[in-house]
């Protein structure tokens, strides 16, 4: 259940109340229960006859670190473990009067329960046996839908370059198949994007060790993907979610690092691709006699063992991805004779320049309507024999005006085309290259029988550069690579401390406390000059703040005509830094035949963004300034004002607009304060009891409350103040 309604600090305490109130008084035979982080190992005890076994000794010992847990059966022969660490277990069941019963290799998995029912043969407690297996598959204590992806699948089904996990999401039912989504500087780590069940891709909540991993930004992705061989398993609960995992209506994701043992273990890795075991890109020109390099190459390796015996464990896990290719694409460039204003080849097609001017001094026509063809009587540009009068040619006087003078500074840096034709007659090709180390630890330290506790911390850093067409000072679009041209950088860190402890065996605390701080930047070339102020004169471009540099973005009939000059994207640049901080507790208690799991989970989100960008209606551009060069502009109007409707038009009108200095729209995005910041907080509290109300009957029964308050700005920024101006 879920409540987003209700105003900001009422409705806390009431909640808190009946969880309280409905523990106590719940009552009855001990049922099982699996926890987000842990798993639960239960079952009856009976003799050869089928009749129950009360007070037999019970023991279930992690084979891996030695940490062991005793109890009794109790009245119906029913024992469970609570809180287990993931791994693999031996269960020993002592009984005076019978022989000692030992099964090892036990599954326990995290947010899962396992039932080990055993039968004891009567004899000397002298005599043992000993079965070694896995345990039954079918769920019997349990009512939600999940899957498990273990070491198992993780080692041997084959995974796509990059090596995500998240590749492995298409073999589970319900699941579309997961996709790559935005840039490396936004996305570093690769995270996919996937649906679940018809739910929206927003709906996913996935958790590493426990704490949730959201990209705060762009709730579809997750913020970190740890290396896949740091994995022990993946728990996916996609339909009848327990009361404790909320935040989430497609999938509930559990994430598990590996810990250590008593034994050491390690690997090494690595995966390499290059040009010579790759297809021949479409891209490229005709004649192109080398393929483009290309060198992939993704490695590393894990460690973990004992620190001490049986009591403290370290495991370490690194992964390095190095991608750097030679990337290609053809666009669109003017050729030499429209630079210069001569556009006599398309009056072949029926394509007429219109002069906007009234004369020569820059003074726009008032009616559209009445434009005459542009004419250059006695250029020296003029073909008499092709085109006696001079038509389509824009008149040297009209390329001097101011605003004309600026275009002809851009042509200066403008190539011309490399291959033949009017469209995609110029093919540039650059480097690309993305660098990324992940580091995964942890550490498990067995205290004592009654507390356990564990700390995990992961690091990822990357660094990328995506080259643009027209190089760093017209810039233009990436070439390939990333959508995101210029230079990228960033840190994530990601970390969960936890532990257990045991008041009595009927009652437990689990608790954890974690966070993810992902930071990212991606500047384009040149965002520390204003081009469009300083070096073009263009009143109104850019700014005297840092993220306003660049030069600014100039589109050609939006761009469909020409490519992109200057700042391609205008959501360019960015600086941000957005921390996360999760604290959960939860309680099991155990009475009787039931067995109630209540907590709490409190989530705090924020956003620190510098990023000049309007997501809205109409064209927008950056914070450097851009500008829309139509072909409306040169074409004769016949619905003036406004101009919708014109004589046939083609790339020649906008670009003679641009020649012209006649945009026919511009903008600019301004930001303030300096840094945006955003903070929410997210609240869930719940109760769950799971009831065994006979041998073969569970009821299954809980409820959650959460409440997501508006999200509210930093103090000093909704008086208009930036924090760090003071």
């Amino acid at each position: 259940m879920q409540d987003h309604g209700k105003p900001a600090g009422t409705g806390v305490c009431r909640p808190l109340l009946i969880i309280f109130a409905i523990a106590a008084v719940l009552c009855g035979p001990r049922m099982s229960i699996a926890q987000v982080l842990y798993g639960s190992l239960v079952g009856n005890v009976r003799d050869a006859n089928g009749a129950v076994v009360p007070a037999a000794s019970v023991s279930a010992t992690n084979q891996g670190t030695g940490a062991s847990i005793t109890g009794k059966t109790d009245t119906a022969g029913t024992y469970q473990f609570v809180n287990l660490q993931p791994g693999a277990y031996a269960l020993k069941v002592t009984m005076p009067g019978f022989k000692v019963l030992e099964r090892r290799d036990i599954d326990i998995e995290a947010n899962n329960t396992t039932r080990m029912d055993v039968s004891l043969e009567v004899g000397d407690v002298r005599q043992s046996v000993t079965i070694t297996g896995e345990a039954p598959v079918l769920q019997t204590d349990r009512a939600d839908v999940h899957q498990d992806v273990t070491t198992v699948e993780l080692e041997n089904l084959p995974v796509a370059i990059g090596r995500n996990y998240q590749q492995l999401y298409r073999t589970l039912p319900g699941f579309s198949p997961p996709i790559n989504s935005h840039s490396i500087a936004t996305n570093p780590s690769r995270a996919l994007e996937f649906n679940v069940n018809g739910t929206s891709d927003d709906q996913n909540n996935t958790r590493i060790d426990g704490v949730s991993s959201t990209h705060v930004q762009l709730p579809h992705v997750i913020s970190y993907i740890p290396a896949l061989e740091s994995i022990s398993e993946i728990n996916v609960v996609t339909n009848s979610f327990d009361a404790e995992q909320g935040l989430a209506g497609g999938a509930v994701i559990n994430v598990q690092i590996k810990s250590g043992t008593n034994e050491m273990h390690g690997s090494g890795f690595e995966y390499h691709s290059n040009n010579h075991l790759k297809a021949w890109p479409w891209t490229g020109p005709a004649g192109q006699v080398n393929k483009p390099k290309l060198v992939y190459n993704q490695f590393g390796g894990t460690i973990g063992g004992p620190i001490k015996r049986d009591k403290l464990f370290y495991f370490l896990s690194y992964e390095g991805n190095y991608d750097h290719r030679a990337v290609q694409r053809k666009v669109t460039v003017p050729t030499d004779a429209m630079k210069a204003g001569d556009f006599s080849q398309f009056l072949d097609s029926g394509i007429v320049i219109y002069n906007p001017y009234t004369d020569s001094t820059g003074t726009t026509l008032a009616d559209p309507s009445k434009r005459l063809p542009m004419m250059a009587p006695g250029d020296p540009r003029c073909n008499t024999a092709t085109n006696p009068s001079c038509m389509n040619i824009i008149p040297q006087s009209l390329l001097n005006t101011p605003s004309g003078q600026i275009a002809q500074k851009i042509i200066g840096l403008w190539p011309a085309p490399n291959l033949g034709g009017l469209s995609n007659n110029y093919f540039a090709s650059g480097p690309f290259g993305f660098n990324r180390n992940t580091l995964d630890s942890k550490f498990n330290w067995n205290i004592s029988s009654k507390l356990n506790v564990f700390g995990r911390y992961s690091f990822l850093h990357y660094s990328d550069f995506v080259p643009t067409v027209f190089g760093p000072e017209l810039l233009g679009r990436p070439i390939n690579g990333s959508s995101n041209s210029g230079h990228a950088d960033g840190d994530t860190h990601s970390a969960t401390f936890g532990g257990a402890y045991t008041f009595t065996p009927s009652f437990i605390l689990d608790a954890y406390f974690g966070f993810t701080k992902q930071g990212t930047n991606s500047v384009q070339d040149g965002a520390d000059k204003n081009y469009g102020l300083e070096v073009l004169g263009i009143p109104g471009t850019n700014g005297t703040r840092p993220f306003e540099g660049g030069f600014p973005e100039m589109d050609f009939n939006g761009t469909d005509d020409f490519a992109t000059i200057g700042i391609d994207n205008n959501f360019m640049p960015y600086y941000r830094r957005d921390p996360q901080y999760q604290y959960v507790a939860n309680f099991n208690w155990i009475k009787g035949a039931h067995n109630v799991r209540f907590g709490g989970d409190i989530y705090r989100q924020g956003l620190n963004q510098t990023q000049a960008e309007w997501i809205g209606g109409g064209t927008f551009y950056g914070s450097q300034g851009g500008f829309n060069f139509g072909r409306n502009t040169t074409a004769l109007c016949q619905d003036p004002p406004d101009c919708t409707t014109a004589t046939a038009t083609n790339r020649a009108n906008s670009f003679a607009s641009f020649l012209l200095g006649l945009p026919d729209q511009a903008s600019k995005s301004v930001q303030f304060p300096d840094q945006y910041s955003i903070r929410a907080m997210l609240y869930s509290l719940y109760i769950r009891d799971r009831w065994n109300v006979t041998p073969r009957l569970t009821f299954n029964y809980g409820v959650r409350w959460e409440y997501f308050p508006y999200p509210t700005r930093l103090p000093e920024q909704s008086q208009g103040v930036h924090p760090r101006a003071r």
